[in-house]
Parts: C-alpha cells; sequence; structure tokens
C-alpha cells in the first residue's frame, strides 16, 4: 500500500484505504476529486455511505501501488 498524496491521481472506481485521525481505517472506492485535489468523495464499501473528505483534516488516502 502506498501512501497517495496527489487524489487527482485516483480514478474514478479505485479501491482505496482511508486513515481519518481518530478513527479506525475504512476500505471505499473513489467518486471524485475536486480540480484542485483537496476534497475527495469517496463511498465505503461496508456501509454504502457516501463521504467527502479533507486532506486539510489529516485524512489519509492509501491504495495498492499499481494505481496510485
Amino acid at each position: 500500500m502506498v501512501w497517495v498524496t496527489n487524489w487527482l491521481g485516483l480514478a474514478a472506481g479505485a479501491p482505496v484505504t482511508v486513515r481519518r485521525p481518530g478513527r479506525e481505517p475504512a476500505v471505499a472506492s473513489v467518486e471524485l476529486a475536486t480540480p484542485d485535489g483537496q476534497i475527495l468523495w469517496v463511498r465505503y464499501w461496508f456501509t454504502a455511505d457516501r463521504a467527502m473528505l479533507h486532506k486539510a483534516d489529516g485524512t489519509e488516502v492509501w491504495c495498492e501501488a499499481d494505481i496510485a
């Protein structure tokens, strides 16, 4: 797994692991990144909840090396 620092490089549908401060890591699929790469929309696999993630909040996104 590699830490993704450029969220714009993630394709829609790419599987990722989301690490947010104070929470357990969760697996999700990428839906959309904003043009500035600071916000990422994902859908969590186990709950099907959609979430808007902000880099400024300390959120980290990790993926397999071949899709980063």
